[in-house]
C-alpha cells in the first residue's frame, strides 16, 4: 500500500534526481558513501556530513520541509554511530512561531529515530528552550547571524541531569558559523552541565 501510494505522489509531483539517488542509499551507504564534513570553527562542535554537496542538502531539505522518513533514518543512523550508550539527546528547540509554521522540530524527528536505532540513548526535549524567534539565517551574513542568536536559549530545569552528570549530546540538523551550538553549549553550562557535546548531521 504504500508503495502504492509512493507511486501515484511520484507520479502528480515528479520526485527530483537527487530525491531518486537518496532513495537508493540504505543508511549504512549513507554514512559511507557521502562526504564528510570539514571541521568546524569551534572544536566543541562535530558534524558528519558536507553541507556542500548537492545529494546532502538534499537529504537536510526532505527532513526539514518535507518530513521525509527515510532521510531522517539516514542522517539518525550517521548520529548515532558517534554517540557512547546513555547519552542523554537535547535536539535544538525551535521558536513556537516556527513550530505552528512547519508541524514539528525537524531535529526531535532525528532525535526520536536515534532512539528508535539505539534504545539505550535517552532524550529531553524540554530542559532546552528558545526564548525568542528569529527570521531564517539564510540571507544573513556571518557578523549578523552569530549577533543574532546571542541569548536565545534558556534551560528549563537542570537538577536530576546536574546530580547524575549525565552525558549530554545537543543535536542539530546543520551547523553552519557554530553559533547556535555554542550559544546552546553555554546556555548549558551556565546552568551547571559540564559533560555536553554538540553534533549536527551536516556542516
Amino acid at each position: 500500500m504504500h508503495k502504492l501510494a509512493l507511486y501515484i505522489i511520484d507520479f502528480i509531483f515528479p520526485p527530483s534526481h537527487l530525491e531518486l539517488e537518496l532513495r537508493l542509499l540504505s543508511r549504512q551507504s549513507a554514512l559511507e558513501s557521502l562526504p564528510r564534513a570539514g571541521k568546524p570553527e569551534f572544536p566543541f562542535i562535530s558534524a558528519i556530513f558536507d553541507y556542500k554537496s548537492d545529494l546532502v542538502k538534499e537529504m537536510i531539505w526532505q527532513i526539514k520541509y518535507k518530513k521525509n522518513k527515510h532521510a531522517i533514518r539516514c542522517a539518525a543512523y550517521a548520529l548515532q554511530s558517534r554517540l557512547q550508550d546513555n547519552t542523554m539527546l537535547i535536539p535544538i528547540p525551535i521558536s513556537r512561531k516556527r513550530r505552528r509554521e512547519r508541524g514539528y522540530n525537524q531535529c526531535e524527528l532525528i532525535v526520536d529515530e536515534m532512539i528508535k536505532i539505539n534504545p539505550n540513548l535517552k532524550k529531553d526535549s524540554n530542559l532546552l528552550m528558545r526564548t525568542r524567534h528569529i527570521d531564517k539565517q539564510t540571507f544573513k551574513n556571518r557578523k549578523e547571524r552569530i549577533e543574532n542568536i546571542k541569548n536565545i536559549f534558556e534551560v528549563a530545569s537542570a537538577l536530576s541531569a546536574i546530580e547524575n552528570q549525565e552525558k549530554i549530546a545537543i543535536i542539530d540538523d546543520v551547523t553552519t558559523t557554530g553559533s547556535t551550538l555554542r550559544e546552546a553549549k553555554d546556555a548549558l553550562f551556565k546552568a551547571g552541565f559540564t559533560n555536553v557535546e554538540t553534533l549536527a548531521v551536516a556542516h
